[in-house]
């Protein structure tokens, strides 16, 4: 799947209310840490980690994204 494929496919989530991410199936995208509130470079992001502060999401971190 390719990069822009990947991020508009996925559903939207955030990590305790705080960062973005998306849920591509059992895995996470992380956009924007929830820890240290980085953007995320496309490549650690598919990852699922935070390149910045190396946060990984738990599955109980996640919630839903509400429409802003």
């Amino acid at each position: 799947m390719a990069r822009e494929d990947a991020r508009t496919a996925g559903t939207p989530v955030t990590f305790r209310g705080r960062g973005r991410g998306l849920r591509l199936g059992s895995r996470f995208v992380v956009l924007v840490c929830p820890l240290c509130s980085q953007r995320n470079a496309p490549r650690s992001a598919e990852r699922g980690i935070c390149e910045w502060c190396a946060y990984t999401p738990s599955e109980k971190d996640a919630q839903p994204d509400e429409p802003r």
